[in-house]
């Protein structure tokens, strides 16, 4: 019995022989010969790294960046503007300077508030007047580094007093917030004037004119305390006669 399973393991004469042909011989191997060169990679214009410029193929990054440097800055666009409704301040329409980035037909304001953008500007910390268009009210827009562009409105709206118009507001700011202690309260230090906030939004209304002033602006343009002086100007400017013509392209206060 034993020596049967002996026999039975030893490895068939017809296997080995199939071992050996599958591994093959060994390669013979040139010691001289050198190894091919690696093909060269040929870029043209097609390549999406490159770009043609006249005869020339330049990296798409540097290209980029050479024209970021020579992109006007926000100043050189204020002094040139020629594009109205791109984002770029324009004074071509000989009105006012006109900014809309997002309008494309973009016009001038239709009626004064009294806003004048220089007072703005420097009480509320804001680097350069961008401009002005109008869409229902009244866009007064400014820059400021490191921010989107920062923005004051302003319209007419009903109401016999500030106090009216006020409640009328309140009354659709309460059923829109779900707040029904939503309310305008008195303006610190300017008489007569109301404001309330929501969601980084401030309103006032302001008395004065023959018809209720509504002023609104994003919180991040103005803190409460500089925004005083803006409505306290607000409050003082003197309304136009009527017919008369705008003082120049940026909004003024007359006196």
């Amino acid at each position: 019995m034993l020596r049967r399973l002996e026999r039975a393991l030893r490895p068939l004469p017809h296997l080995s022989l199939l071992t050996v042909l599958a591994t093959g011989c060994p390669a013979q191997v040139d010691p001289t010969a050198t190894a091919p060169k690696p093909k060269a990679n040929v870029i043209d214009e097609n390549d999406p790294r490159v770009v043609r410029d006249g005869e020339d193929l330049y990296p798409v990054e540097a290209v980029q960046r050479a024209q970021e440097r020579e992109r006007p800055s926000i100043t050189d666009q204020v002094a040139v503007g020629t594009s109205p409704g791109t984002g770029r301040p324009d004074e071509s329409n000989g009105v006012c300077r006109l900014y809309a980035p997002e309008l494309a037909d973009p016009q001038c304001c239709a009626a004064e508030i009294g806003f004048d953008a220089d007072i703005a500007q420097r009480a509320c910390g804001l680097e350069l007047y961008l401009g002005e268009s109008h869409v229902n009210s009244c866009g007064y827009y400014f820059h400021r580094t490191g921010a989107q562009p920062l923005w004051f409105r302003g319209s007419f709206v009903n109401g016999a007093s500030p106090t009216e118009a006020a409640q009328s507001h309140d009354t659709r700011l309460k059923r829109i917030t779900k707040n029904p202690a939503f309310a305008s309260e008195p303006v610190p230090g300017v008489e007569g004037a109301l404001w309330s906030t929501h969601q980084g939004i401030r309103w006032a209304f302001l008395p004065g004119w023959d018809r209720v002033r509504l002023v609104s602006w994003s919180q991040d343009a103005c803190s409460d305390a500089a925004v005083v002086e803006v409505l306290k100007q607000l409050l003082v400017a003197k309304q136009p006669p009527a017919g008369a013509p705008r003082l120049g392209l940026v909004p003024k206060a007359r006196s």
